[in-house]
């Protein structure tokens, strides 16, 4: 089974050649026993309870709820966290196939000095897996290691122009990853000193309408809410805490603004006196549907479809 996995900082996406797709929080928590017994009756609540070897996991949604969850922004993933996270991807997406070729990813400024490396150790993985005493022998076959955000221009090379200049911008949950590329006769080359990443996404709204929360009702908002707290704000309905109301709407419209206009300033300002010549940018990633009305400084933009997966789609080896 052919498998795209791209690995985000906020979220896993993945994706496998039969054109199922998954995603969750790209978090890790070691799991205890269930000692209350509660976790067949509310299995909703528990995304992933997995066991690797032997020792037992929670993984996206399910360890949100655990003070021992485990996330990273660095730019060279634990294997702690990420072998966890590839390994459940994997089980998630292989059907009854007895071994997986699968297809990750690398920011460019990291790829040609990490890409060998990495893909060493992800071929040298093998796991049993289970979900719910359904095991699995995890192993990959094959291993591809590519460049983050260049495959999406080779994947709408059409959408491409012949000679000129073309952005690229990928935003996620904590930060946004952003490329710019010479075109030659249709080819696109990167440009590094002009890309790089910017440490804003939709985290930034979640934690301004957090601190909003804390100031109106005195009581700080745990992690695992800010987000379903922001998303009910923008839906315009107000949020209850001991007893009473609280709107935070506007506070929450008013910082995904700041948050667009921080993203395109900083990228706009990397490009720098090449702005004016880029013909197109292409929008990637999550966090440009949550942004998506507010992001309209950007040459000839234009969201790629399916942005969300866009990345696990060039991984996985898809062309339009």
């Amino acid at each position: 089974m052919k498998i795209g996995i791209d690995v985000g900082y906020g979220y896993v996406k993945a994706m496998n050649e039969t054109g199922q797709k998954i995603s969750f929080p790209a978090l890790v928590a070691p799991a205890g026993n269930n000692s209350l017994g509660l976790g067949e009756m509310f299995q909703h609540s528990i995304e992933y309870h997995v066991n690797i070897q032997g020792a037992n996991y929670l993984i996206g949604e399910a360890a949100k709820q655990s003070f021992l969850a485990t996330k990273t922004l660095s730019r060279e993933k634990p294997p702690e966290i990420h072998n966890p996270l590839l390994l459940l991807s994997a089980y998630l997406l292989s059907g009854d196939a007895p071994s997986h070729e699968i297809g990750v990813g690398l920011p460019l400024a990291y790829y040609a000095s990490q890409k060998d490396e990495l893909r060493e150790r992800i071929a040298s993985i093998e796991a049993d897996v289970s979900i719910k005493g359904q095991k699995k022998n995890i192993r990959f076959s094959k291993v591809g290691v590519y460049p983050q955000g260049a495959g999406i221009l080779l994947s709408y090379q059409s959408m491409l122009p012949i000679n000129g200049y073309v952005g690229l911008i990928d935003i996620g949950t904590y930060t946004t990853e952003y490329l710019l590329f010479e075109t030659r006769g249709g080819q696109p080359i990167p440009i590094l000193e002009a890309s790089g990443s910017v440490e804003a996404g939709v985290q930034m709204v979640y934690s301004s309408v957090a601190r909003e929360f804390q100031s109106q009702t005195g009581s700080p908002l745990s992690l695992d809410m800010e987000a379903s707290i922001a998303e009910k704000s923008f839906r315009g309905e107000p949020v209850t805490f001991n007893g009473k109301k609280y709107s935070l709407q506007d506070v929450a419209i008013r910082a995904r603004e700041n948050a667009a206009l921080v993203i395109t300033q900083k990228v706009l300002s990397a490009w720098g006196n090449k702005t004016g010549h880029i013909e197109l940018t292409l929008l990637a990633g999550g966090g440009t549907l949550f942004f998506r009305q507010n992001l309209t400084g950007f040459p000839g933009q234009q969201i790629v479809p399916d942005p969300f997966f866009a990345n696990a789609k060039w991984y996985l080896g898809v062309r339009n």
